[in-house]
């Protein structure tokens, strides 16, 4: 007979009635599918997306790597704060959700690897002051968007944020999700529930769907259809809301946060969509900033998330932005996020770069050869002296420098830190 897991420990009980309904969802179908064992071979290597480890110098480009870090995982459902405990056992984390069944999961997983660094709790995030902690990192992936006032959830995790802290939010996108809010208003016209037989009502209607229906490539997309707490979330989920771009950047301000950057440029430049000696690459090149990501949004069509990082309007700019016109850039230091691979064609001399499931980018001879000197420590200027490229006193380094540095930044495939004050 397999062993109870145990009811989590709470140490804060707040008042779930503004949420008692996506509460007792949560706690008939938990979500996301509970991880029985977090040392097993296929999880031991995931990380979570807004991982502070993984993405480090997005949130804090002008600092050393550390781990002691004081963490809250904002909705933490069945896995995350213990992953992120078990993981980062240096660092003190917290974890806080609605669902104590979810908790329960949490306190299993705890119990089972001994993860003496991870405290739980049972309540709404909206009321996370009343823990009377502060934090350096906060992950809020795929909350926000459930909560009634979703400015007030985020409003709330500022007020816990350390002057130099990030918050790293996952939101809903709204035109990658256009499917499934078409099945979701179908589903509702039924007048379908979160029961059993509801949810084969789901299945069969998802099955025989047009080819060409819009809900047909999300599926495709997501893992979260391959079980029925993730297919309930999707579809039968009774608060939900998406964001475009133009909406997350609002949404930061409303909160009375900035705006840093995005987990991942890829997305929303078009280095990685459209070619570079293209007309249009040089007429989208040239719209403002915010603009580029607004028009990558519409030209995809296929984001169905959208993943940032915000701080707190005192911590100073110069901490975190990446400026590649400022006088500073021949001093950033770009640290590779990517790994060299074999690539049939690739030109003698030169580089197939990958990362993880995005595509294999090639750099010639010469990109290649600085490149190969970014080693996390040199500054620009530095990898260039040593990367043996001969000029003929007419070249412009710095443009050189940049066009390639820039390039591999917009694709994520390297980081670049910011010089020391």
């Amino acid at each position: 007979m397999a062993k109870a897991k145990p009811k989590a420990k709470t140490a804060s009980e707040a008042p779930l009635a503004p949420n008692a309904h996506v509460a007792k969802q949560y706690e008939k179908w938990v979500y996301p599918f509970p991880i029985q064992d977090l040392s097993a071979p296929e999880i031991a290597h995931i990380r979570d997306g807004g991982d502070f480890e993984r993405n480090f110098y997005t949130f804090w480009p002008d600092q050393e790597k550390r781990e002691d870090l004081d963490v809250l995982i904002a909705g933490c459902g069945s896995n995350a704060a213990a992953r992120y405990a078990y993981n980062h056992p240096k660092a003190n984390i917290t974890g806080v959700d609605l669902s104590a069944s979810s908790l329960a999961h949490q306190q299993y997983l705890k119990d089972k690897h001994n993860l003496t660094n991870l405290t739980l709790h049972q309540g709404r995030l909206e009321d996370i002051a009343s823990f009377n902690k502060t934090y350096d990192f906060i992950d809020v992936s795929g909350v926000l968007h459930h909560l009634p006032d979703p400015v007030a959830g985020l409003k709330a995790l500022g007020s816990v944020l350390r002057p130099e802290g990030t918050i790293a939010v996952m939101v809903y996108g709204q035109y990658g999700r256009t499917g499934v809010y078409m099945m979701q208003e179908a589903f509702r016209l039924m007048g379908l529930q979160q029961t059993e037989e509801d949810l084969k009502t789901v299945k069969q209607t998802i099955a025989h769907v047009p080819k060409h229906h819009p809900i047909a490539g999300y599926v495709s997309r997501t893992r979260d259809v391959k079980y029925d707490a993730g297919i309930v979330d999707t579809f039968l989920h009774q608060q939900d809301r998406a964001y475009t771009v133009t909406q997350c950047l609002e949404f930061a301000k409303e909160a009375g946060l900035t705006f840093m950057n995005w987990w991942d440029n890829i997305l929303y430049y078009p280095e990685a969509q459209i070619k570079l000696d293209d007309a249009l690459y040089s007429k989208v090149n040239k719209m403002p900033e915010e603009s580029i990501w607004q028009f990558m949004e519409l030209y995809n069509g296929t984001l169905g998330q959208h993943s940032f990082c915000l701080g707190h309007k005192s911590r100073k700019k110069k901490s975190y932005q990446i400026d590649f016109n400022g006088k500073q850039f021949m001093n950033y230091i770009p640290v590779a996020r990517c790994h060299v691979v074999d690539q049939k064609g690739t030109p003698p001399g030169g580089l197939a770069l990958k990362r993880g499931s995005y595509p294999v980018y090639t750099l010639a001879p010469m990109a290649a050869a600085l490149f190969r000197q970014a080693d996390g420590k040199k500054t620009v200027r530095e990898c260039f002296e040593a990367s043996g490229i001969k000029t003929d006193g007419t070249s412009d380094i710095e443009s050189f420098c940049r066009q390639l540095f820039q390039y591999l930044w917009r694709l994520s495939y390297v980081f670049m830190r910011l010089p020391k004050a």
